[in-house]
């Protein structure tokens, strides 16, 4: 099952190899105030990239698949899950940190200059990207039967290829 859903998953990335650019965005759960989170910091890194606005019930009601997609990877270091809205209100943020309290970077994006390189057209969108910043995978909408599967198939697979893989969790 799992070669099935890592040649369905890379026979529909070869047409999403865009690249976005590094970027710099507001991390909003960071332990100070006006921390700043890098890309450019995690070289070298798989980046699962969670779009989503505040006011989204969708969103919302996807946030504990993200939660245990982090909690999957959280002692593996080549692999960073994030959360990237797009609301501009600080104190919205606060609350919803507080009520989904997320185990990973939660980062603002009101410009859109990660989330509008990607193409996002719908919220929640999900993306893995590979250490290039290559979109190698997207998914739009709430997770459903298989897409946490088809998730971590595809980061696994970019692990494997990199010839850096270790089953996760990895220490």
């Amino acid at each position: 099952m799992r070669a099935l859903v890592l040649s369905v998953v890379f026979a529909f990335s070869s047409s999403l190899a865009r690249a976005v650019p590094a970027f710099e965005l507001p991390w909003m759960n960071a332990d100070h105030s006006d921390t700043t989170y890098k890309s450019s910091e995690h070289s070298g890194t798989v980046f699962v990239v969670e779009a989503f606005f505040l006011g989204c019930q969708y969103c919302n009601d996807n946030a504990p698949n993200i939660n245990d997609l982090a909690a999957h990877y959280a002692n593996d270091p080549r692999v960073q899950v994030l959360d990237v809205g797009v609301d501009r209100s600080a104190s919205q943020y606060q609350e919803w940190i507080r009520r989904h309290e997320p185990n990973h970077p939660v980062l603002n994006d009101s410009g859109y200059k990660l989330v509008g390189p990607l193409g996002t057209q719908g919220f929640p969108s999900t993306y893995v990207l590979d250490s290039n910043m290559k979109v190698v995978y997207s998914h739009e909408g709430e997770f459903e039967n298989g897409t946490a599967q088809a998730v971590q198939g595809a980061i696994d697979h970019l692990l494997l290829r990199s010839g850096r893989f270790c089953p996760a969790p990895c220490n």
